[in-house]
């Protein structure tokens, strides 16, 4: 089987990738770091609905997202309100969030998922 690499950086890492009716795609941030959780959250969201449809799946088809939070105590519930407006409420994917100290002292949010292709 085929491996097809999409956004590629061309130093360390593809974007999306997708094996065997799986896009796996990168952690995610947002590259306004001046908005605030619901901001930046609105952003990657974004940013993996394009790198979803590049695969050829949609958000309907995510299997499992990790989310790392800066901070989860005082942003979880902003990132949920978030989450919640944006993923189909009939398509809810398995889940973890946890706190992190994260690449960038301005980033709150970062998610990576696996979803199956259309």
């Amino acid at each position: 089987m085929n491996i097809q690499r999409f956004d590629a950086n061309g130093k360390r890492l593809s974007h999306v990738l997708v094996y065997n009716g799986i896009a796996y795609i990168t952690g995610q941030t947002a590259v306004d770091r001046k908005k605030d959780v619901v901001g930046q959250t609105t952003e990657v969201l974004n940013r993996i609905d394009n790198l979803l449809a590049k695969a050829g799946s949609d958000k309907s088809r995510i299997l499992f997202a990790q989310i790392w939070l800066k901070n989860v105590v005082k942003d979880f519930g902003a990132l949920n309100g978030v989450w919640e407006e944006w993923i189909p409420s009939n398509a809810l994917p398995a889940r973890a969030t946890v706190e992190a100290n994260l690449a960038a002292e301005d980033i709150l949010v970062e998610i990576a998922l696996q979803a199956a292709v259309n």
